[in-house]
Parts: structure tokens; C-alpha cells; sequence
């Protein structure tokens, strides 16, 4: 095995490089992972140009070594890792525990008194934009069969998605309405499939994205053409969307979500929002009854997620409009470079999934 690997590194400004670093060191219940894939997420982005919040507020040290969504293969496992094996295909947390606080003694984790954020702000653990990737066990997950390496790199936005949906009680009578066409919303898209959503909207603007949408089986709305609304309400003879996950953040949205949703119906918020949201009519979430809640990444929801994926076995590779090789992958993290991406997806490593 290797003694140096790649890893890329963000210094913000919209600048950063591959560059070689040992490999860590397996120490007491940890595991080693061969990363094969690692998808760029939004907040990648934000911390690689440093024109965000957290850069601004001095939430991130530079450089950083980016990278929460991501998949590999078990290369060496730790003194006292006997849940996995050289070999395994396995997915991670987006967060990592101290692993000494009073929480964590008890293997409470969710409750972690210290917990590290995977590759995005301070307190920081290293992302996996590198070619190996260290993590406690208890933050690893086995990827389900039938699932390929390159999809389970949507495992994380897929399990930020869940945490709408569990608390949804999606059957085949029920009606949900996605806004937004990025990787969480087409995550939702899914989910509500898997649970056997009667009929499945995606609200958006940008045709490309629709037609993902549409692959992953949903009816599409292009609010350019079609009041989402009205339409809706058409389709459900008046009744309007059982539930909304409103995942885009984008003016106006919130107002629409609580429009289109029917009497005691759900509203999850999970996009985070550019600007305050005024003149929201607040008397229609008393008068419909509307049961609305916001939405954050929780450790447990991975487990959820990858149970639906098990179960189900959807088409997920629809959603991963690009790919780029790693020394190629500093293209990725610039927006404008990929305006129709849903998700960019770096391949990290080769890997023979047969093997």
C-alpha cells in the first residue's frame, strides 16, 4: 500500500491544488477507506470561492480539504474494528465525534457535546477529497447491495432529504410537491417514490433539470410555463400537494409552498434562504392547519435512507449529471463551469467493483 496519496486542497478565493500527504495512520477503532468517488456538494463551492458566510465570519481555515459526500472501500480497519472487513464498500457520517464527552461514553453520538464538522467548518475533520480517508467506525456505514459505488456517493444529500421525509407519512393516496432541483430535491424525489408516492411534482425553472426530474419519475412543473399552484390544485381536484419539501431557498418559494399544500398538510423547509421572506402569508398556516418544520443534516438519517435504497433498489444514477476525474476535478467547484449540473461527482480511484 501506498505511503503518500493525493488530496485536494481549498484556499478559498476560488483557488487550491492537488498535493501529496501521508497516508494516516490506523490507530484504535478507525477505519482506513480507498476513496472511489466524492460528489461536490453547494457548500463545497461556497467554501472554495470564500464568498459565503462562514468565510466571511471566519467559520473555515484555509486550506481545507473538502469532501462529505463520498464512497469507498474498506482498506485497513483498526484494533477492535470487527463490524467491517478489507474489501466492504462503505459510506460515512458528515459529522464526527470527540469520542470522550459524556454522550459520546454512552454511545449517544447525535448528542456529541464536540462534535467535527467532515470537510467544511470549524471544529473540522479532513473531507474526503483525498485518495484515502481515515474515520472512526462508528460513523461507517455498509453500502446496500445492488447499490454501485458511484451512486452510494448520494447517500449523504439523500439522507438530509430523508430527514423530511421521515416525518411524512407518504403512502400511495398521497400527493408531494418538491421544490427545487438540486441534489436534495431530486433526493426527495426518490424517497417519495420509494415510498410509493401516488403522484410526485418537481417545481423548478431550468429545463435540463427537469428532464432529471422527469427520468427519476416525477411530473414536472417549469413555473416559466405553468402556474405550479394552479396546476397542482388541478391535478388533485382541488385538494392540493399532501405534502412539500421546499429544497431551493429561492424567493418566494416559502409563500408557494404553504399555497400549494392541502388543508393539514406537511411542509418541510430544507434549502436555506438568501434573503428574509416578506409579506408571507402567515394566516394560511394557521387557517389550513399546516404542519411546517425545518429541516437539518442529523447522523441517524444516513441509516434511514440507506434501509429505503436497500429496500427499493431506485435508479439513482440520473441525478450525477457529471463526472470528472480528480486531477480535473478544481473545475467542479466553480458554478458557472457546470450551470445544468445537478450533481458533479470526482472519481477519486479506479475500483473493479467485481473484484
Amino acid at each position: 500500500m501506498k505511503t503518500e496519496m493525493k488530496v485536494f486542497l481549498s484556499e478559498g478565493k476560488s483557488k487550491g491544488d492537488i498535493v501529496s500527504l501521508p497516508v494516516p495512520e490506523v490507530t484504535a477503532n478507525t477505519v482506513l477507506v480507498k476513496v472511489c468517488y466524492c460528489g461536490i456538494c453547494g457548500t463545497d463551492q461556497d467554501l472554495f470561492s470564500g464568498e459565503c458566510s462562514f468565510a466571511e465570519n471566519g467559520q473555515v481555515t484555509y486550506p481545507v480539504r473538502l469532501g462529505h459526500e463520498w464512497s469507498g472501500i474498506v482498506e485497513v480497519v483498526g484494533e477492535g474494528v470487527t463490524e467491517f472487513q478489507k474489501g466492504d464498500r462503505v459510506v460515512g457520517d458528515n459529522a464526527v465525534t470527540c469520542g470522550v464527552c459524556e454522550a459520546c461514553r454512552r454511545e449517544d453520538y447525535p448528542h456529541c457535546e464536540h462534535m467535527l464538522n467532515v470537510g467544511t467548518i470549524d471544529p473540522i475533520w479532513d473531507g474526503a477529497f483525498s485518495e484515502y480517508y481515515l474515520i472512526p467506525k462508528h460513523h461507517l456505514h455498509k453500502i446496500p447491495d445492488g447499490i454501485s459505488l458511484k451512486a452510494a456517493s448520494l447517500a449523504e444529500p439523500l439522507s438530509v432529504a430523508y430527514a423530511g421525509i421521515k416525518r411524512m407519512k407518504i403512502d400511495e393516496n398521497s400527493t408531494v410537491a418538491v421544490i427545487g432541483s438540486g441534489c436534495i430535491g431530486m433526493s426527495a424525489v426518490v424517497l417519495a417514490k420509494c415510498l410509493g408516492a401516488k403522484k410526485v411534482f418537481m417545481i423548478a425553472k431550468n429545463p435540463a433539470k427537469l428532464a432529471v426530474a422527469a427520468a427519476l419519475g416525477a411530473e414536472i412543473i417549469n413555473i416559466h410555463e405553468a402556474d405550479a399552484v394552479k396546476t397542482i390544485y388541478d391535478a388533485t381536484d382541488g385538494k392540493g400537494a399532501d405534502y412539500v419539501l421546499e429544497c431551493s431557498g429561492a424567493a418566494g418559494t416559502y409563500q408557494q409552498a404553504i399555497e400549494m399544500a392541502a388543508f393539514r398538510g406537511v411542509i418541510a423547509l430544507i434549502g436555506f434562504y438568501e434573503s428574509r421572506e416578506n409579506d408571507v402569508n402567515i394566516d394560511s398556516i394557521v387557517s389550513k392547519a399546516l404542519h411546517m418544520f425545518g429541516v437539518m443534516g442529523e447522523m441517524e438519517n444516513m441509516v434511514g435512507a440507506l434501509k429505503l435504497l436497500e429496500e427499493h433498489k431506485p435508479d439513482l444514477l440520473p441525478i450525477i449529471t457529471d463526472e470528472l476525474s480528480f486531477d480535473d476535478c478544481i473545475r467542479g467547484f466553480t458554478r458557472k463551469n457546470y450551470p445544468n449540473a445537478v450533481k458533479i461527482v470526482v472519481k477519486i480511484c479506479e475500483v473493479d467493483e467485481n473484484e
